[in-house]
Parts: C-alpha cells; structure tokens; sequence
C-alpha cells in the first residue's frame, strides 16, 4: 500500500493549509467515505475521507459531490458532532499511518468543546474514529468490540492508538548506525530491510529506493553495494525532511498502477505522471481506478449477454447444417419421379414397389410406391416431395447466411469489447446490441427522438502529414466510413474482425509511408493485435457497398489491393 506513513505526513500537510476553515455541511456517500463541506475565506471545497481498502483518500475538490438523499445514522452522528464546528489543525501521528484531523466544535450550550477524527490509513484495517475532548470514542466506521485480539475499538471507550512497533526512525538514523543495521541483517533484500526495520516505509518506496542504489527492485543486502545503499536512502529521506515533495503516479496505458511522494523510476517503460497537489494525485489516480472496474464490471455483462447469444446462434447454425445436408437427399426424390415415369409401361395400381434400372448407375434400383396410388400419381408424389425439399434447402440457404451473419457481428461485438478503452465505447457498443436486437431497449420518452451522437474516433496524424481515423466499434465503424469521402482510402484487417481505417487523403495520393502506416493501424486496432505477418485489405471508398439490413460495420467490396504489415502502432515509439 502506498499510502505509508511518510505519505500521511505529506498529505496532513497539505490538508492543514485549510485549518481554520468552517465544516458547512457533512455527507456519507459510502460506509467508508465521509465528505466534510469546508467553507473559509470566501471559498467552499470539499473534504473526502475515504478509508475503503480499495480506495484510501483523503483530499480537498472544488468538485461537487454527490448527496445522498437520505443521511445515514452514522452520518448524522458527524453532523452532531462536527457540523457547524471548525477545523484547527491536521497532523499525522507520528510513525503510523494516521491523520489527526482537530476541531472545534460548540456544543449545546455554545461552549467550544475539542472533537478529533483519526483516519487511520492501514489498509483492510483503515478506519475513521470520532472522539470527544475526554479522548472518548464517538463513532467509528468499523468497530472492535471487547472479543477483539489487539484493539477495541467502540462508543464511549477510550480511544487508544495502535500498539507501537520495534523498528528504527529513518529520520534520525546516522550513516553508520544504517551500515551496521545492514551488516546484521545480509539475508534480507534491501527492500524489505527497510520495511520490516523502518517506520513509514511502503514497499513501493522501498523498493523504489532499492532499484536507486541496485538498479533491481529486489537485491540481497550481501549483493549492495553499501555506500550506494546510504546514498539512495538518504536522498529520499531529505526529500521527506524538507518536504520536497514530488507527488505521481504511474500508469500502464490508463490503468494506475502505484503512487507516491517521489516519482517512481522502477517500473521501466510505463508512464510516470507528475501532479501538482496529493489531492489532485489521489483523485485522478483513484478516478482510473474507479474506472478501469466500472469498465471491467460493464464489459462482463456485455460479455455475457453476446456469449449467451452467440451459443444459441451456434447451436441454431448447427442444427440448419444438419437439415440442408438431409435436403441434399432430394435429387434421389426427383430421380425417383423421372425412373417411375419412364416405365409406366411396366407399373400397375397396388403395387407397394418395383424394382427399375437406374440409368445415371445402370444398377438395379428398388424404389417404394403407395399401394393406395396409381403409378402416376406415386410419381407425383415424389416430385411433390422433391419440390418441398427444394423450397426448404432455399429457405434454410437463406437463414444459413442470416445466422452466419449474427455470428460473424456477434464476434465482432467480442472484439470491440476486448478492443475497449472507456465507458464510452462500452456504451455504444452497449446501444448497438440494442438496436441489432440482442438486447432490450429501455428508452423511455419519444421514440421518435433523435439519437444520440457517437463518440470521436482516434484520430492520428502520419509521419508524412495525413489524417488517419479510426472507429471504435461496428455503430462507429459505420458512421466513419459513410461520412468518408469517395477518394478516401479505406482499411481493414482481412478476414478477421477489427476497425475501420479511413486514410483522409484531400485528393492527394499517399506516399508509400502513409499506405503502410494506415495499413499497421488497421491490424493494430484488431484481433490480430500484436502479431507479425498480417494480411489487411484496401480501397477506395467509392467502391465499398453496404448491403441493406446488413449488420453494423459490416460492408462489401471487389476492387481492393492488399498489404501485410506487422500489427503494431506504428507511432509508439517515442510517446511518453
């Protein structure tokens, strides 16, 4: 976890710059996330105190909020307590992972009485504790009762702090009391000696600490270099003492994947973002998160619901299959027909068969007759039941197509999921599983209403100056390829689902970098994503047809060439 002892430190310094500020209003809008609504000097902002495992955090917006209709009890204990009162001072405890956030609050009689909320930062154990001027406990998020192994934590008991642990303050330790404590301890790695023998320490910083003195997250102390140890150590630690600190964040594409009060330089060719406050670190960072699982959480049900029809459409296209093969079978009712026609001759009333010459074989064949039937009309019954056959296997041709066709969109819906970056994306695809009827609408209000717009697609520039655009889904894959012009340039991936590419080209011919790079972003924005060797088809869009009642992104073309590239973005290389 991140949110380590020193981090408490740097953000109770940043929040303190509020101190003397009034708490106007206050809110719950989770078991674990308070919101103070803080008013001094002319401005309002708000205070979020989250301590959710998922989500510690604890900053200052001049966002909005949320407010939940109907106050919780425990919220309106806060209220109680809180509202109405000023904050005077927040702090951190020292060597622990929690923030002293003190008040001063009137009470009945408009006597100012010291009210003090501890956000105790420890992960699955965070809490938030309310406590009076007696040092009373008020309420808690979570409680401990009298049966908890370490610490009790309820209304009206004392409130006490964590049971203080045997380590070393990184603060005051001298250079030669830190050789001595690594000489005695060589079995460690670097990082997790400083962990298990420092107060305030998250594994991130220390392995953050590790890497400057190793180059290696994780080297043994009998591998360290000692003096290079020191040095990485105490560059960090007078950052701390002089709080020069440098809040960021890094993340893997959109995804967060740490944070810091130093910038992270371990985690090689990801993107270390700077931020200019903790608040606006903890905020964005935690906003990706938020997202990336609301992503998540959307995708899956989306994932599901095409699953489940794609299994029925494959098991519908099996069962057509089967029944198109058992019309095959009809040729044998025709011939059937022209044999009891042709020896009519030899046929009488009643007769249940005969046997005739085949002339396609020229082997004897015993063909079965209706007793009840005259020799003609047993031979239109065959061509009955031949012409019958004929009509199904058109019609089951046709709902063949029809289902290969709900497959073939089906799995392209797979992808573009697989292929999506945002809520937004997830939302269109989402609306053209609506409007394909695979999901029920529950638009309410004028149908006749005028839809709403899609989002942009990625737009790129090539190294020689051209516009590439790029649809994020079948709904946009469609609209980007009908706005196109004529003399445009159209992309896509052969014979696998990916995006539409249009290279606008103004009525300029391309240069051979253009071509290609247009070509690489059409198999990079598709399932092949990543491979070598692809094969990707393209045309001018004057010659692409989309045929009528055709599922969305699906088009038809004849005149195309064809390129293969490898599936990379072709300008990765040197984006931040």
């Amino acid at each position: 976890m991140a949110f380590d002892g020193f981090f408490c430190v740097a953000v109770a310094n940043e929040l303190n710059a509020w101190a003397g500020a009034k708490v106007e209003k206050v809110h719950q809008s989770a078991p674990s996330c308070m919101y103070l609504c803080l008013y001094r000097e002319g401005k309002r902002a708000n205070l979020i105190l989250s301590v959710a495992a998922s989500r510690p955090l604890l900053a200052i917006t001049a966002e909005d909020i949320a407010k939940p209709k109907d106050p919780t009890p425990f919220c309106m204990l806060f209220r109680k307590h809180l509202q109405n009162g000023r904050l005077t001072s927040v702090s951190c405890v020292p060597h622990e992972r929690i923030v002293k956030l003190s008040f001063a609050c009137a009470d009945e009689l408009g006597f100012l009485r010291e009210k003090t909320l501890y956000a105790e930062m420890m992960g699955k154990y965070s809490n938030l504790i309310l406590v009076n001027e007696d040092g009373r406990i008020v309420g808690a998020t979570s409680t401990a009762d009298l049966t908890a192994s370490v610490r009790q934590v309820m209304p009206g008991m004392p409130y006490e702090l964590p049971a203080p642990q045997e380590k070393f303050d990184a603060l005051t330790v001298t250079e030669s009391d830190f050789f001595a404590l690594l000489a005695v301890n060589r079995e460690l790695t670097f990082d997790r000696f400083l962990v298990s023998k420092f107060f305030a320490f998250s594994p991130a910083v220390a392995r953050e600490i590790s890497f400057l003195a190793s180059g290696n997250t994780e080297t043994f102390i009998s591998q360290l270099n000692f003096t290079h140890a020191w040095e990485s150590f105490s560059s960090v630690i007078a950052r701390i003492r002089g709080n020069d600190y440098l809040p960021s964040a890094v993340y893997n594409g959109e995804k967060g994947v740490e944070y810091a009060y130093i910038p992270l330089t371990q985690y090689g060719g990801m993107t270390v973002k700077p931020y200019q406050s903790f608040s606006s670190l903890l905020l964005s960072y935690f906003a990706s998160k938020e997202e990336t699982v609301n992503i998540r959480s959307y995708a899956a049900d989306i994932l599901k619901t095409v699953n489940n029809h794609l299994a029925r459409e494959e098991k519908k296209i099996g069962l057509q299959k089967k029944e198109l093969l058992d019309c095959e079978k009809r040729e044998t009712l025709r011939k059937n027909g022209d044999l009891l026609m042709a020896n009519l001759y030899r046929l009488k009333s009643g007769m249940t068969s005969v046997v005739v010459n085949d002339y396609e074989t020229g082997e004897d064949l015993e063909i079965a007759m209706d007793g009840r039937l005259t020799p003609v009309q047993n031979a239109q019954n065959y061509y009955k039941k031949y012409a019958k056959m004929k009509r199904a296997a058109e019609a089951l041709t046709e709902q063949l197509l029809l289902t290969e066709g709900k497959i073939h969109h089906l799995e392209s819906v797979l992808d573009a999921v697989a292929r999506a970056g945002e809520l937004t994306d997830l939302e269109e695809i989402r609306r053209e599983l609506m409007e394909t009827g695979f999901l029920k609408s529950h638009a309410v209000g004028n149908p006749k209403k005028k839809k709403q717009g899609l989002s942009k697609p990625l737009t790129y520039t090539t190294t020689d100056g051209m516009t590439v655009r790029v649809g994020r889904n079948n709904l946009q894959n469609d609209a980007l390829t009908a706005s196109a012009e004529k003399k445009d340039l159209w992309f896509h991936i052969k014979k696998f689902h990916g995006s539409h590419v249009i290279l606008v080209t103004n009525g300029v011919e391309p240069t051979d970098r253009d071509y290609t790079e247009a070509a690489m972003l059409a198999a990079f924005h598709s399932e092949k994503k990543g491979s070598s060797n692809v094969e990707v088809d393209y045309t001018r869009v004057k010659f692409l047809r989309k045929p009528a009642g055709s599922a969305p992104g699906f088009v038809t073309y004849e005149t195309y060439y064809s390129a293969v590239v490898d599936a990379v973005d072709p300008f990765a290389k040197g984006k931040e």
